[in-house]
């Protein structure tokens, strides 16, 4: 099988594990026990995709890189602004998906001035991951735009690179604004849209040649 459309495989499946996380990945902590105890292990589920599904992005987009052209500047620089944040969200995936749920399960058998501080823990792991998250949509969203400058200037799509600008500029937008938590809504929302940019651009791996230097 020829590298580029091994790459491009990847970049696709990557997409549609992170999708599935968006899809699993648990609204709140409920208050019961029983309850908590479903939550900590869907939770746990939904943040392993994530974590797989990162890995497997890091991987497609090296191949990208690869098959843009490592010698350019851009994509170099692309690939090291999305390194960054990929290492950023697997910190925020452990945190949301390990730590916050036994934290709140041992919260509820402490007394309640150990509560109360264990709940303020739980508070700052939630915006710890939450501004990781950030991270990743902003330097994220760099990186899209530039490898859709690469793109645009090796003419080896015309859509694609249109697509990427909107999702930089939809990632960097949300990035900035709203809560300071991210909700489980904005999640699956940015995973939407940089997933249909990745397969697009894991499509164009596989059923185009490298184009010429």
């Amino acid at each position: 099988m020829r590298q580029d459309k091994t790459y491009g495989l990847v970049l696709i499946a990557s997409s549609l594990v992170l999708l599935v996380m968006g899809l699993m990945h648990p609204d709140r902590l409920p208050a019961t026990r029983e309850a908590l105890e479903h939550t900590g292990l869907i939770a746990a589920i939904a943040h392993s995709l994530a974590i797989v599904g990162v890995w497997l992005t890091l991987w497609g987009l090296a191949g990208l890189s690869r098959f843009l052209g490592l010698e350019r500047p851009m994509v170099t620089g692309a690939l090291a602004a999305f390194v960054m944040p990929a290492a950023a969200v697997t910190v925020a995936a452990a945190l949301d998906g390990f730590a916050i749920p036994k934290l709140a399960l041992q919260a509820l058998d402490a007394e309640e001035a150990t509560r109360h501080t264990m709940h303020s823990l739980i508070g700052f792991c939630v915006l710890v991951a939450s501004s990781l998250t950030r991270i990743y949509m902003l330097l994220g969203a760099v990186a899209i735009a530039m490898w859709s400058w690469v793109i645009r200037e090796k003419q080896v799509s015309r859509g694609l690179p249109v697509l990427g600008a909107t999702v930089a500029l939809a990632a960097v937008g949300t990035a900035f604004g709203g809560p300071a938590y991210i909700s489980v809504h904005v999640v699956l929302l940015l995973v939407l849209v940089q997933s249909a940019w990745m397969v697009w651009a894991g499509v164009m791996m596989i059923r185009r040649p490298p184009a010429p230097l």
